[in-house]
Parts: structure tokens; C-alpha cells; sequence
């Protein structure tokens, strides 16, 4: 049996679970947003099956209580203005962390760095504000998760790539680097030069995330504007592509990811 099978069947009784996770990441992208009056809601929400399955399904090798770890998977949030996805979700993970720990006074349970790291759901009430959490994605205090700042269509690209060589050139073998990113975003130019250079490289350790709705803030398809599908956009650069043709189903998305 490989190991994307094992880890897939391992994963598949939690699928139910993940729902509830997913339930209440997406209220708290739209409790974050609807107090602030401010946000991308659409592009966050559409990619929490995406960020679930990555973040447990095994596919990334990553700690919450600990994101400095040197060997630790990276992640780069190339679509940076949907961060209040990562924000939710961190807030969702850090109070199961805070329940347990009440419960048991079990060590394990806590953050380094203790509540200076640990963003929870009080944090989200001061979602763009001055002293509050960024609109953007900053990896600083309490999202060191993200392994880059990113904010415009593309931007976390190039960096992505960056990163993968340095791990590939620092010898660090089996340390992936993912990038979440949204149709719209792919039109940046800088998206041609990012796979361009990642296949001439041998970037192996670099992995794109393309959150595919064919749709966006505008009214029309996207389809309509850009000729083609994430698997033209990535197969005629030398990409392998895998793909979940339904991103709202636990079992496509994480085959996939896998």
C-alpha cells in the first residue's frame, strides 16, 4: 500500500469532523468581516477545504505550536488580501489547543511563545484596525505561519519559488513549500516567470494550490476572459497537475493533495 493511500484511508473517518471544522472557520471569516465592514470573503471562504485538508490530512508537515521549526513545511499565502481564511483557521485550532489545555494541564497543549503567539478569536475583532491583525498577510507576531508577506494578485509567487530553491540549495530534503492561490490572482505576470523558473530549476519541492471557481468579484465567468483551465496553465509549462474537480469534497481535495 503507498503512502498516499495509507495516509488517505487514515484520514477518511475524520472527513465528518472536517465539516465541522469547515462550518466554523467559515463563521468566523463572516463574523470577522461583517464587524469590520471590510475583507475578501469570497476568495477566503471558497479555499477552507483546500486549507483543512492540507493543514490535517498529512499532506504538509507543519506545528501550530511551533512554526519557527527550521524542517517544518512552508507556507505562502500567494493570494495575501484572503489571509482572514489563515486568521479563522488559526483562531479555530488555537482554542481547541486552549480547551485541552484547561482540561488537562497538559504541556503539550501551548504555543511557544505563549499568548504573544497564539492568535485567537478575540484577535479577530481587530481585523484591519490599527494595532490589529493586517488585512494583508504579514508573517509577524501571531501569523508566523505564513512563511511570507503577500498581498496583491501573484504576489507570494516568485517568493515561493525562492524559497524552494534556498531549501533545495540548503540540502533540506523532503521540505515542501505550498502556495494557495485563486484564478484571479494567476493572471499576474509574474505567474509566467514563477513556473517558467521552477521547472528549468527542478523546483520538485515547490507546490501550487489553484483555487479554481471560474468566477470572481466580477459578474461575468473568468473562463470568459482567460482561455483555458488550471491544468493548461500548468501542464504546458512541464507541471504535474492533480485535480479535485469538485474543491468542496473531502475525499477529491484530498486524494489530490496527496
Amino acid at each position: 500500500m503507498s503512502d498516499v493511500t495509507s495516509l488517505f484511508n487514515a484520514q477518511k473517518e475524520n472527513f465528518a469532523r472536517w465539516e465541522v471544522i469547515k462550518d466554523v472557520i467559515d463563521q468566523q471569516i463572516d463574523l470577522m468581516l461583517n464587524y469590520r465592514q471590510s475583507g475578501h470573503p469570497g476568495g477566503s471562504r471558497s479555499k477552507v477545504h483546500y486549507f483543512v485538508s492540507l493543514l490535517l490530512s498529512g499532506a504538509m508537515r507543519w506545528d501550530i505550536r511551533h512554526p519557527e521549526k527550521r524542517f517544518g513545511d512552508r507556507f505562502v499565502l500567494v493570494a495575501g488580501h484572503t489571509v482572514p481564511l489563515v486568521y479563522a483557521t488559526l483562531s479555530v485550532f488555537n482554542e481547541a489547543l486552549r480547551v485541552m489545555y484547561e482540561k488537562t494541564g497538559d504541556a503539550k497543549y501551548l504555543v511557544g511563545g505563549g499568548a504573544e503567539r497564539m492568535l485567537t478569536w478575540e484577535d479577530l475583532l481587530g481585523f484591519r484596525n490599527v494595532g490589529g491583525l493586517p488585512g494583508h498577510a504579514e508573517m509577524a507576531e501571531k501569523n508566523l505561519f505564513v512563511k511570507f508577506n503577500t498581498g496583491p494578485s501573484g504576489h507570494g509567487a516568485p517568493p515561493a519559488a525562492g524559497e524552494a530553491i534556498a531549501l533545495k540549495r540548503a540540502g533540506a530534503k523532503g521540505v515542501k513549500v505550498f502556495g494557495l492561490e485563486g484564478e484571479g490572482g494567476h493572471t499576474a505576470g509574474c505567474w509566467h516567470e514563477t513556473k517558467n523558473s521552477a521547472y528549468g530549476l527542478g523546483l520538485d519541492n515547490l507546490h501550487v494550490i489553484m483555487d479554481w471557481n471560474d468566477y470572481g468579484i466580477d459578474s461575468r465567468s473568468f473562463s470568459s476572459v482567460v482561455a483555458g483551465t488550471p491544468r493548461d496553465w500548468f501542464e504546458t509549462y512541464g507541471w504535474d497537475v492533480y485535480e479535485a474537480d469538485n474543491g468542496s469534497d473531502w475525499e477529491q481535495v484530498t486524494k489530490a493533495l496527496l
